[in-house]
């Protein structure tokens, strides 16, 4: 099967959190009317979930506009970042509902009197799970893809409301053929992985604030390329940050001495090109050094004109 061209990769990014946004608030008003009908208060927990991510999608559809703009002068590495900004709005918001939806479970547990909930609120949480599960495997596909983190993130919270999802249709099924009691405690499991998993990929979020490199092995790989170019006698440094869904690269190249500055110049162009062309780079820039022993030559002469 034929690997899907890049713009078609980015007329799925701009139609995802479409998507996702309309799709969201849709499933959240269904949830929300079966579960306080039928009353489920896991049903109700989960269209609050839902809710937010309704939510997080407009933070989702700002954040991926913003880091599409082209860099300028007032912003020379782009506005990447933004993205980054975008799902720990996302996460951040998780974190508040999670809390609401854990407090309002326990409240319920606490009544004296628990009725079952009516048996359509479970056709109401499979809904939710094959709903979710869908928008999850696309998003996900369009996320890596795009390398997008806050695509990435919209993902991941389908993932996490088909997981809710599927605590509310054991839930309720508990609580009709158990005791009521199931159906609060699947709504306090529903706030208990929403605050987990939050918790756990805001770390990952700040991690791009923070500009995060590149792994190891693929740092390494960059200078293997580099080293393979006629001309290259080793590298310097290879130092790489996160600049939203790619990264941007700075590499210095050791030259012979008596190499000349336009065959200098050609040699930095060669390694430039060849690892600018890679999907993962938004930018790659490339210093020419002299070799290390004539770099001490250099340092030994500056060291003697100070004393």
């Amino acid at each position: 099967m034929a690997e899907p061209s890049r713009e078609n990769c980015g007329r799925c990014a701009r139609r995802v959190p479409w998507l996702s946004l309309w799709g969201n608030l849709g499933l959240a008003l269904y949830k929300a009317v079966v579960g306080t009908i039928g009353g489920s208060a896991a049903l109700v927990a989960d269209a609050l979930h839902s809710f937010a991510d309704v939510i997080g999608s407009t933070g989702i559809l700002v954040a991926t506009k913003v880091s599409a703009k082209e860099p300028d002068a007032a912003y020379p590495y782009g506005r990447g970042k933004a993205e980054f900004i975008g799902a720990a709005f996302v996460y951040t918001l998780l974190l508040f509902f999670a809390g609401f939806i854990s407090y309002h479970a326990i409240r319920s547990l606490m009544q004296p009197a628990l009725a079952a909930p009516h048996f359509v609120t479970l056709l109401g949480a499979i809904v939710s799970v094959f709903y979710n599960y869908i928008m999850y495997s696309y998003a996900t596909c369009v996320g890596k893809r795009n390398g997008s983190p806050a695509i990435l993130a919209d993902a991941f919270e389908n993932r996490a409301d088909a997981i809710s999802s599927v605590a509310c249709v054991a839930g309720i099924l508990g609580a009709i053929y158990i005791h009521p009691m199931c159906d609060p405690i699947a709504a306090l499991g529903v706030g208990i992985i929403i605050f987990w998993n939050c918790q756990e990929q805001l770390r990952e979020a700040a991690h791009g604030l923070m500009d995060e490199g590149l792994p190891r092995n693929e740092v390494e790989l960059m200078r293997t390329l580099a080293t393979r170019h006629e001309g290259v006698v080793a590298v310097s440094f290879a130092r790489s940050r996160r600049t939203g869904a790619r990264y941007w690269m700075d590499m210095g190249i050791e030259v012979a001495d008596d190499t000349s500055v336009s065959r200098a110049d050609t040699i930095a162009a060669a390694v430039r090109d060849d690892l600018r062309i890679r999907p993962q780079f938004h930018h790659v820039e490339v210093f020419v050094l002299p070799t290390a022993d004539h770099a001490e030559d250099l340092d030994e002469a500056a060291a003697s004109l100070a004393i």
